[in-house]
């Protein structure tokens, strides 16, 4: 770089109004270009190829810096001065902050030197000094001429030296695009607020007052709604129970007249609890006919003998397959898979009321059999009837609510899908969602709340060993190495690639999955023989083909519930398995069988393999464990130790977190269990405690 000759490079002059800048002068050289850009309020006169910036602490600093990395730039005597001056004068900015259960003052320094009076009664803490929040701190650092300070330290300052103490935070009001609205504006936080403002003596500003008591009558409305829908208890609709089939449970009359009332709403009640029953019910006391039940293929069949058992004076028909005309009746049943081929003839008959049966199925909305039932759903009438019944909207997260949500017209109240997402993310989104959910359309109660007698469900690990550990092994060092190729966050590649690595990973671990259930075989077989010797009916739930047939052909006796069975051959296992005198074991694919169906003679459940979604497991266990049934369930999970097994076993039981926390409102986290198990498999840190057992 050659150097202006003659002339410094950095000098002091007066600008056209008469205030004091610093100018740089120099030849082009990008290096010093980019740092003189860091100067506040730089600014270049094209005219005479020069930068210039106001002359204060604060440029000064910069200017230091530029002058430190490029010794070859000339000052003038002028400069050096001014530059002294602002070592001995403290440049930085301050905040407040909360340390030790108190509020100070943050000071970060960026040049010059802390008073003496302040820096004395200051403490260091990660390269902050922490003044503390009263009258003498205020006034040293009122005098601290080249500090910066922000909002809260500024309202801090005035309060101090105003004489009083500064509050612990302040309500106000904020007006932008959206209108004025309280910075927390979620009805959600009226209760916790409260509490705090209260406890702390907080102050409310003018503005904020009438704004915050509409929050508060909104809450007090939805708090209403919320214990509408924990209700326990109800009187019957004397009109609508005298023409049942059967006698509905006080909770069931509960979840009745809450549907009743909010007409699209979810009947999420936990598994077992009859909501099949509480929409049957509902749909007669609206008097809602047509009807359309849309539901699993497995089901058609409950649903068939329900209804005629409950409404023994309606007109029920099943629809099969894609017949040109679907047949007419009060009550129309028909699966996901066909909705979509009979969605304009059913349509045209005008209904009144859907009922979505396990509706989680529609939560992907790019599914067809999504699309499909959401249109079938815009043909019912405006005021009719939509209900989706699942005891697990929630199967991963909570995002999975939006398309079930447009399916019963209520994604509107949360705005749009884009807005729900972005308004329940973050800490205790789950616990809000869930309030939010229950406040407009959403009945939720739990067997013990309102079945207290049915005894308690418990879940129990058997630890096996593997018969072909050495293959194992080899095979998940060969995953391990592979994995550890990739990128743990997908999301940095191309959306293609990314699409298709993920699946590959998830064939990869059902690979490695399907290679341990095969290990464990032997042990598994040997164990369910032990337990038959009991004499205690046993329902096994298996996830992969080859491990369900092998269970068969060890025990050939067995009835099953397969993807290979047709409806009525399914309907018949159940009715057979129930029956005291039928087969001691029941044989059936997680998927397939672990929804929707009643086998409350076997107290006991095994499952052979895990599946990736916490709710499958829970689905599956409910299937005894629901009223009907007077003995303690216990659910037998046979791990291969050391293997993929464990380490699925404790991160769905971490999963189950999100599904709890939105369905039931209590909170825990939440992650992809695909991308944990990737992430606990690449570190090198599965999770292994258990010990094999013969």
């Amino acid at each position: 770089m050659e150097l202006v000759s003659g002339q410094p490079n950095v000098e002091l002059r007066r600008a056209a109004d008469g205030a004091p800048i610093v100018v740089l002068a120099f030849p082009y050289d990008a290096h010093i270009v980019a740092v003189v850009r860091t100067i506040p309020h730089r600014r270049f006169d094209w005219d005479r190829r020069e930068w210039w910036a106001p002359a204060d602490d604060w440029s000064g600093v910069h200017v230091a810096e530029v002058l430190a990395r490029f010794p070859e730039l000339t000052t003038t005597a002028e400069v050096d001065a001014w530059l002294a001056g602002i070592e001995r004068t403290w440049v930085g900015r301050i905040g407040t902050t909360r340390h030790d259960g108190h509020g100070w003052f943050a000071l970060h320094r960026r040049a010059g030197t802390l008073p003496e009076a302040l820096e004395e009664r200051s403490r260091a803490l990660d390269g902050v000094l922490l003044a503390p929040l009263d009258a003498a701190s205020a006034e040293a650092i009122e005098g601290l001429g080249s500090a910066r300070l922000d909002g809260p330290a500024r309202r801090c300052l005035a309060v101090l030296l105003g004489g009083d103490d500064p509050p612990p935070s302040r309500l106000r009001l904020a007006r932008d695009v959206e209108g004025e609205r309280l910075r927390l504006h979620d009805p959600w936080v009226v209760e916790p607020l409260d509490a705090f403002l209260a406890l702390h003596r907080v102050p409310v500003e003018a503005g904020a007052r009438p704004v915050l008591e509409r929050l508060r009558a909104e809450h007090a409305e939805a708090a209403a709604a919320v214990r509408r829908s924990r209700a326990t208890a109800a009187e019957p609709l004397a009109q609508t129970a005298a023409v049942l089939g059967g006698e509905l449970a006080p909770y069931q009359w509960a979840g009745v007249r809450y549907a009743l009332e909010a007409r699209r709403a979810f009947l999420a009640d936990e598994q077992g609890l009859g909501k099949t029953v509480e929409a049957l019910t509902t749909v007669e006391a609206d008097g809602a006919f047509p009807a359309i039940v849309v539901c699993p293929a497995s089901l058609k069949l409950t649903w068939e003998r329900e209804a005629r058992k409950w409404l023994p004076h309606r007109g029920v028909a099943v629809v099969e397959g894609r017949v040109a005309v679907p047949p007419t009746a009060d009550l129309t049943i028909l699966n996901y898979e066909i909705v979509a081929a009979h969605r304009e003839a059913l349509g045209r008959r005008r209904p009144r009321a859907l009922v979505v049966d396990e509706s989680h199925l529609v939560k992907n909305p790019q599914a067809k059999r999504t699309q499909a039932v959401r249109r079938l759903a815009e043909a019912v009438a405006p005021d009719g009837l939509r209900l989706a019944l699942t005891g697990t909207p929630v199967l991963n997260h909570a995002e999975e609510l939006v398309s079930q949500l447009r399916v019963l017209g209520r994604l509107e109240d949360f705005g749009s899908g884009a807005r729900f997402k972005r308004d329940f993310r973050g800490r205790l989104s789950e616990e809000r969602l869930h309030w939010h959910l229950r406040r407009r359309c959403f009945v939720r109660r739990l067997k013990t709340e309102v079945l207290p007698q049915l005894p308690a469900k418990r879940q129990v690990v058997v630890p096996v060993a593997l018969s072909n550990d050495r293959d194992y092994r080899l095979a998940e060092d060969d995953v391990i190495a592979w994995l550890r190729e990739q990128p743990l966050d997908l999301s940095v590649l191309e959306a293609r690639v990314s699409a298709a690595l993920r699946a590959e990973r998830l064939a990869q671990l059902t690979a490695l999955q399907r290679l341990a259930a095969r290990g464990k075989l032997h042990a598994a077989l040997a164990w369910i023989h032990d337990f038959l010797a009991s004499g205690e009916p046993l329902v096994v739930f298996a996830r992969h083909v080859e491990v369900q047939e092998a269970v068969l052909g060890r025990f050939p006796a067995a009835l099953h519930i397969l993807g290979r069975d047709a409806a009525p051959a399914r309907d018949a296992a159940v009715r057979a398995f129930q029956d005291p005198d039928g087969p001691q074991l029941l044989v059936g694919a997680t998927r397939v069988a672990g929804q929707g169906l009643t086998l409350t003679r076997a107290s006991n459940v095994a499952f052979l393999e895990l599946e990736w979604t916490p709710a499958m497991h829970d689905q599956a266990e409910d299937r005894c464990h629901r009223i009907g049934q007077r003995d303690a369930v216990t659910a037998w999970y046979l791990l291969a130790a050391g293997t993929i097994d464990e380490t699925m076993a404790r991160l769905i039981q971490r999963k189950r977190g999100v599904v709890a926390a939105v369905t039931d409102g209590r909170r825990d986290d939440g992650d992809g269990l695909v991308e944990a198990v990737v992430r606990e498999l690449r570190e090198g840190r599965p999770f292994r405690h258990l010990r094999p057992v013969a």
